[in-house]
């Protein structure tokens, strides 16, 4: 048989099952086992959590000196994290080393530092 001969349906890809290492929270922006995405439950060391790796829009609260316009692209730095969670330090509206591209903005941030995202696959 060649390669792919056996190729199945396996899941919808929306989610991937991660490891963690410390704890966190329901909805919360994580990277864990090389993944970035949110947390769909809480979640403590030594557990396996489904992390959302969809394309579907949030409501996103971004550190205050973080300036967002629509249409920017929101990056993470994945080596600024305490545990499994981005400090404020680790958004950027550009790339740059150790920065993964997560979301898009549909709107500008507003006044509570909110920003309507779509998740960007990886």
């Amino acid at each position: 048989m060649a390669a792919g001969d056996n190729t199945y349906f396996d899941n919808d890809g929306k989610a991937v099952e991660v490891a963690l290492t410390s704890t966190v929270a329901k909805g919360q922006v994580i990277y864990a086992d090389g993944w970035l995405g949110l947390a769909s439950d809480d979640g403590i060391s030594g557990d396996t959590i489904a992390l959302n790796i969809d394309e579907r829009a949030y409501q996103l609260t971004v550190p205050a000196a973080l300036a967002v316009a629509k249409g920017a692209e929101i990056w993470i730095d994945v080596t600024d994290l305490t545990g499994h969670i981005p400090d404020e330090t680790a958004y950027y509206t550009a790339t740059g080393a150790n920065r993964v591209r997560m979301f898009k903005a549909m709107e500008a941030k507003d006044a509570n530092n909110v920003v309507i995202v779509k998740m960007l696959q990886q």
